[in-house]
């Protein structure tokens, strides 16, 4: 969670410097954020300790995220760094909250001129969980499929779709995880 901190300090700045590189038209610098919930935010693992093998998973309803950064070629095409994140409190670790999620490069298409038009949104990356009180694991890849409409300029609703894994290693015990998040959003995108 430090790191959505550092980022949000980095787009206020970003934002207060770079006023006049929004005109209105998306084409140039975007910058934007969403923030909706998740209702399926999934992971599981399979889990090896001294020998001894298993498997657990978790199904939970969270709290969605989204970040971008990035730039657009014109008015259709938009390349953007991306951090979409769930946040949910886990059970299965004590109650305590984990969040996981996406972050790389996504390329969105708008099929109309801004205001009133669908999208698609495809991106590729690594995946992000941590538990509270625990070691984030190590990334792994990740992939990402988003879609929805964009009802005004600068505003739109959504869907997203992340996939991907990560992984620990401690001593004696390792373990293989596998996420995905489902997330329904209201973003907004500076241009």
């Amino acid at each position: 969670m430090k790191h959505i901190g550092v980022v949000a300090i980095i787009a206020g700045l970003l934002l207060v410097s770079s006023a006049q590189a929004f005109d209105g038209d998306r084409k140039g610098f975007v910058l934007g954020g969403g923030l909706g919930f998740s209702p399926v935010a999934h992971w599981d693992a399979d889990v090896e300790v001294f020998g001894l093998s298993g498997s657990v998973e978790e199904d939970e309803v969270g709290v969605a995220l989204q970040f971008v950064i990035g730039g657009a070629f014109n008015e259709h095409a938009m390349l953007v760094y991306e951090g979409n994140v769930t946040g949910f409190t886990s059970p299965l670790f004590g109650d305590q909250n984990v969040a996981q999620g996406f972050n790389g490069a996504s390329f969105y298409y708008y099929f109309g001129p801004k205001g009133q038009t669908f999208y698609l949104g495809v991106g590729l990356g690594v995946y992000y969980f941590k538990v509270e009180d625990y070691d984030q694991t190590d990334p792994g890849g990740a992939f990402l499929i988003s879609g929805g409409y964009e009802f005004s300029p600068h505003w739109q609703v959504g869907a997203t779709l992340t996939v991907g894994s990560t992984s620990e290693s401690d001593a004696g015990a390792e373990a293989e995880f596998n996420h995905s998040n489902l997330s329904i959003m209201v973003s907004g995108i500076a241009f």
